[in-house]
């Protein structure tokens, strides 16, 4: 068996960051595609997705890039660096608020047993429009972000609706290994189902206005966002 060089082992992760940056782009254009741009033979398919969906490819980098298990390692395992890393931690503490608007720490208004630690607001006419934090965060909020150890970042709890929970890990897997990054299960875990599939409203002054898009997805491309920019000096 070949055992892949640094050399080589660095080149794989500058391709997978380039994919995490590429994907990033995508999903953050929030654009309806309706048809496929090189299905040129036969009948043209209608797909009509959202980019937010780049969410699972985003996943599935993400875990090529960290996740290790009894039968494989992941490439910062590999290039032993993944433990010299400190990792950013953009979540917004869990007390009542949801941490969104630019120039804004915070906005009163989400309900109280729904916590979204890594989603933003934006304002969309009469709704409000999930975004992961780093399409509002401010240039100069940069630099106060807390950095933490693999474990503690990885096993981080970052949503919590009634009781059901996700970490950054078990957001990013369920993603990638169920619900189609790398594999599309017949079946979804109820934790993550609910989560995905719950609605989010926000009560300002009495008025309840509804969130568009999915803040599952808006979580995981603010995982990719600071794995992204947790990675320093790779040479």
């Amino acid at each position: 068996m070949y055992n892949l060089t640094k050399e080589e082992l660095l080149c794989s992760l500058r391709e997978q960051l380039y994919f995490l940056d590429s994907s990033l782009s995508n999903f953050s254009h929030h654009d309806t595609i309706e048809g496929l741009k090189n299905k040129v033979i036969g009948y043209p398919v209608a797909v009509k997705v959202n980019t937010e969906i780049e969410a699972k490819r985003l996943a599935t980098i993400i875990r090529v890039i960290v996740h290790d298990t009894s039968n494989g390692r992941s490439l910062l395992t590999s290039l032993s660096i993944k433990d010299n890393i400190k990792y950013i931690d953009t979540k917004a503490p869990d007390d009542g608020r949801l941490h969104s608007m630019t120039g804004m720490r915070g906005v009163h208004g989400a309900n109280l047993n729904q916590y979204f630690g890594l989603v933003a607001k934006v304002n969309n006419g009469n709704l409000l429009t999930a975004v992961p934090l780093f399409m509002q965060h401010l240039p100069e909020w940069y630099q106060g972000y807390l950095r933490k150890d693999f474990k503690q970042w990885w096993d981080d709890e970052v949503i919590n609706i009634k009781g059901n929970r996700l970490t950054r890990s078990s957001l990013t897997l369920n993603i990638a290994n169920k619900d189609g990054g790398a594999h599309i299960d017949g079946s979804l875990p109820e934790e993550y189902n609910i989560i995905k599939n719950s609605d989010l409203n926000l009560n300002i002054k009495g008025v309840e206005t509804p969130f568009e898009k999915n803040v599952v997805y808006a979580s995981i491309a603010q995982v990719a966002w600071e794995l992204l920019n947790s990675i320093d000096n790779i040479s």
